[in-house]
């Protein structure tokens, strides 16, 4: 996967965008262009990338999976900081008065690695004793009620793994890991003869109009939401729903010109903690969506009361939508769901070029 690219580098790739068509070798179609962008930050587009390439691609090597060493860690030290703020706005106190000198030092810390890419003693030490802190645990528990990430409670539960001298970041901690995505990062992958290309587009709101005019030829927008985002705001906009916001981004995309040839695949990720949430949670949809008259715990009914609501913006503006629900996080998942979508788009071009 490249690096983000500057604007030199997103001129050539508007024109070799642009410049691009479908080659035929031996009967086989070649060069999809595949553009993968979400409503929001955290919808776990960047977790599907890193699916296709562990699918896809022969995975991660050891220095690319050690490569997400500073990210696992920082991840970790912006989730604790984040439990520490959250107990005091849910007026929840540590257990053992002994650790808060350990929540001083974690939140004044800026940076948790040494030059040498280990985690620092004092904050390692500091991790532990706070991770075993009732307190800490009764926060994290109702992280719910101050947007603590999704994958939070995966880096504690692995803390003592993540924390030991010469850790190497698993498979899963990498689909685990939270880097925010600036600019486009492309990805390509071949399945059978075909040469797909995935750009990652920023989701936040800031960045995404002015990526739109670099797609104006590719053949598919696949779109991700988060579904269990239903009950929480956006970090940029904490008065606005993320659902709501993934909704208003989907339909400018329906509608923009960019896309205007392009097949629409949506990908209702998150499927696992949506369930777990409508389930579990007491935190019904009908009381984030007033609408909504499903029973109370009938998964399958609300996640399709909410796909049907953006599929409803694609045919507003004319346009065929697929959608498909998904964890990005389990492989089986995505894998089953990217041979739909590739089947989709084949099928789509191929009628564009009136070949059936």
């Amino acid at each position: 996967s490249n690096p983000c690219m500057g604007q030199d580098i997103l001129e050539g790739l508007k024109a070799d965008i642009c410049s691009s068509h479908f080659g035929n070798n031996n009967n086989n179609y070649y060069y999809y262009y595949y553009n993968s962008k979400s409503g929001t930050p955290e919808s776990g587009k960047s977790t599907l990338i890193k699916q296709m390439k562990i699918i896809y691609s022969h995975g991660f090597t050891k220095q690319e999976l050690i490569s997400f060493k500073p990210a696992v860690l920082d991840n970790l030290l912006t989730n604790m900081k984040f439990v520490l703020h959250g107990m005091g706005m849910l007026r929840i106190n540590l257990s053992n008065k002994k650790n808060k000198a350990h929540a001083r030092a974690i939140l004044s810390c800026k940076c948790c690695v040494g030059e040498d890419m280990e985690l620092l003693p004092f904050v390692a030490h500091s991790f532990c004793s706070l991770w075993g802190d009732l307190g800490i645990r009764a926060a994290v528990a109702r992280g719910h009620e101050f947007q603590l990430n999704d994958s939070a409670l995966y880096f504690f539960e692995n803390i003592s793994r993540i924390i030991a001298p010469n850790y190497i970041p698993t498979k899963t901690d990498v689909l685990r890991v939270r880097v925010r995505t600036h600019g486009v990062i492309e990805t390509q992958f071949k399945v059978n003869n075909s040469l797909y290309r995935l750009y990652d587009v920023g989701g936040h709101c800031s960045e995404r109009k002015k990526w739109y005019s670099y797609f104006d030829n590719v053949q598919a927008v696949l779109f991700m939401v988060a579904l269990s985002g239903y009950d929480q705001n956006l970090d940029e906009n904490h008065s606005k729903n993320r659902l709501h916001e993934s909704l208003e981004y989907f339909r400018s995309t329906c509608n923009s010109v960019f896309f205007r040839g392009a097949s629409l695949v949506l990908f209702m990720n998150k499927i696992d903690l949506f369930a777990e949430k409508i389930l579990y949670s007491g935190r019904h949809l009908r009381l984030y969506q007033p609408d909504f008259k499903g029973s109370d715990c009938d998964v399958s009914c609300a996640a399709q009361y909410v796909t049907d609501q953006f599929v409803a913006c694609a045919t507003t503006s004319g346009k065929m939508v697929y959608s498909h629900f998904t964890n990005a996080t389990d492989p089986s998942s995505v894998h089953y769901a990217f041979q739909l979508t590739m089947s989709t788009i084949v099928k789509h071009n191929l009628q564009t070029i009136s070949l059936l």
